[in-house]
């Protein structure tokens, strides 16, 4: 793999590509990016210093056996296409002991189990809340966000996310709502207050068609210097870099990365999460003093809610891609801090041992996992759209489920609820005998989850933190009064 130096034209230069593959090149790959002792203390770097830009990537609600799952995963596709048993970007920081690491509790304010937006407000205040608040103490005060430092600081904010824009996550660094389900209010404070990126899901939220209030929010962003952007051709297509960017490429939450790689008409439309990445980079690294950039992918946590081997394990991947976009974007920009961590496992996602001996596991997994084609949630999606025929050859086809008449009627009788359909082709399919993966629940866990990171200032962050020390961690990092 190349280790040559990639210059800030070279990178910003190959983000409008077409298709994830390209993003996955041998001299993007694992840490060949990144020299230990490249003359600046490697990716470490001493507690004292000072960043320009902190780029922070969230799995959202990973277990560590869901990114175990995504590392052997990797390695297998891999070796079968022969290119080696290369693993994870992730797991390569580690390997080679190029990031410091943590341990965080993700505690909320009132309960052992967070939801993320008490636990996003954690890292974007430094208090803990209740769970379903952004950024409101549990007495109702309201607590300053991130961006708003940052802003002040004369830095420019993004925020990235394979979820609705306005949810959890993307919303705890910018807002502050009682409720999180206040997703018009959010996306009007994201207006009020200027975050300079917006790409995700959520159209929904923006439009006037489907806002509560019917506000036009997309005349209104464009009116204040945004360039809208609706879909991926637009997204890696555009010539130019605006100042400032919204994109909102599906109604509701983005469509998992499964269901993109066999789906042309959602992988024409909706762009990776690595993608939107790139082209919040190229809008932030313009601004002179610098950025702090949230990236999410947030359908890991809903694939764990789900229940749901193959969305996790594929979106889990896609979030990796990104771990090689920012090794790629700190290479030539060594004033950058990044974040790489999770808010709180979700689902209890783990391998389990298959066969006597367990000696069945290996081929069970990578068999189970190769075959599917389809969330669970993309056959919800379809059920009542297509024809009977049509949806069970579908249901075959995409996880070698054969439905009968009966199982028909009784998804009839599910048809009103919103994941009754989901849930009982789950149950029908049996995840853990044909992939070996199970889950504990369909809720948030409350294990100690894993934090890393590199650059300047990534000595500041020790062996234990709570998700509240991110905050002043972020803060000591950028100078952040």
């Amino acid at each position: 793999m190349s280790t040559d130096r990639m210059t800030r034209r070279g990178f910003l230069g190959s983000g409008a590509v077409a298709g994830a593959g390209l993003l996955w090149s041998s001299s993007l790959g694992g840490c060949s990016l990144v020299d230990a002792k490249d003359g600046h203390e490697g990716l470490h770097a001493g507690s004292e210093s000072q960043a320009k830009n902190v780029i922070f990537l969230v799995a959202d609600g990973m277990n560590t056996g869901t990114w175990s799952l995504a590392d052997y995963y990797l390695q297998h596709q891999n070796s079968t296409q022969n290119r080696g048993a290369r693993r994870s970007e992730w797991v390569h920081l580690y390997a080679e002991r190029l990031v410091n690491r943590a341990l965080m509790e993700t505690c909320s304010a009132n309960s052992l189990v967070t939801d993320s937006a008490a636990a996003g407000s954690a890292w974007a205040n430094g208090q803990r809340v209740n769970n379903g608040s952004l950024n409101v103490s549990p007495e109702g005060k309201i607590l300053t966000p991130l961006h708003d430092l940052v802003q002040k600081s004369g830095r420019a904010t993004g925020l990235v996310t394979t979820t609705r824009m306005t949810h959890a996550t993307p919303a705890s660094f910018a807002t502050s709502v009682p409720k999180r389900g206040m997703e018009d209010d959010i996306a009007l404070q994201y207006l009020d207050k200027g975050v300079d990126v917006l790409l995700g899901g959520g159209s929904r939220h923006f439009s006037a068609e489907t806002r509560k209030d019917g506000d036009d929010l997309f005349s209104k962003f464009r009116k204040s210097g945004y360039e809208i952007m609706g879909n991926r051709d637009q997204l890696l297509g555009a010539t130019d870099i605006p100042e400032r960017l919204l994109g909102t490429f599906w109604k509701t939450h983005l469509p998992y990365t499964l269901d993109s790689q066999h789906n042309q008409e959602i992988a024409k439309s909706v762009p990776t999460l690595a993608e939107m990445m790139r082209a919040a980079l190229k809008v932030l690294d313009r601004k002179p003093n610098g950025f702090l950039l949230q990236v999410e992918a947030g359908r890991v946590d809903h694939a764990g809610h789900g229940n749901d081997p193959g969305a996790i394990v594929h979106d889990q991947l896609a979030f990796d891609e990104c771990i090689a976009v920012a090794l790629e974007y700190t290479r030539d920009n060594p004033d950058t801090m990044v974040v790489v961590t999770t808010d709180h496992g979700c689902g209890g996602c783990q391998l389990n041992g298959m066969g006597a001996s367990y000696l069945d596991t290996d081929k069970t997994f990578f068999n189970g996992i190769d075959a599917l084609k389809s969330s669970y949630e993309n056959l919800r999606n379809q059920f009542g759209v297509l024809p009977r025929a049509e949806f069970r050859a579908l249901v075959e086809n995409s996880i070698q489920l054969v439905l009968t008449d009966d199982q028909l009627d009784t998804l009839d009788g599910l048809k009103s609820t919103d994941y009754g359909v989901s849930t009982q082709i789950r149950k029908w399919h049996d995840p853990i005998s044909r992939t070996g993966v199970n889950f504990t629940s369909s809720n948030h866990t409350g294990e100690f989850v894993e934090l890393s990171a590199w650059g300047p200032g990534s000595g500041n962050f020790g062996s234990f933190v709570t998700n509240t020390d991110v905050n002043a961690v972020v803060r000591r990092v950028l100078a952040l009064s």
